[in-house]
């Protein structure tokens, strides 16, 4: 077990030591890290947004029709198509 005596000399030794060149840069890649964090944690917050917002419109849509459903062909069918000529 380590004495709290070797701890106080341990941190007096590293007290009078130059600080390492590493560490001046390290500011900077942790700022870049918090950085993209924070963009996706704003990325998830848009696409539960988005799902919420969409998950309301499909519900609301499926339980409030505008209008009465018709079945009618995507395209229509061509006056001069045969089919149409043979129905008048």
């Amino acid at each position: 077990m380590v004495a709290m005596a070797d701890i106080d000399e341990l941190l007096g030794v590293l007290a009078h030591r130059a600080v390492p060149p590493a560490l001046g840069s390290l500011e900077g890649s942790v700022l870049a890290g918090l950085a993209e964090r924070r963009e996706r944690a704003n990325a998830r917050r848009a696409m539960a947004a988005a799902l919420l917002v969409a998950a309301f419109v499909g519900a609301f849509g499926s339980v409030v029709p505008s209008a009465p459903a018709q079945a009618e062909p995507l395209f229509g069918i061509p006056a001069g198509a045969p089919s149409h000529l043979l129905a008048d």
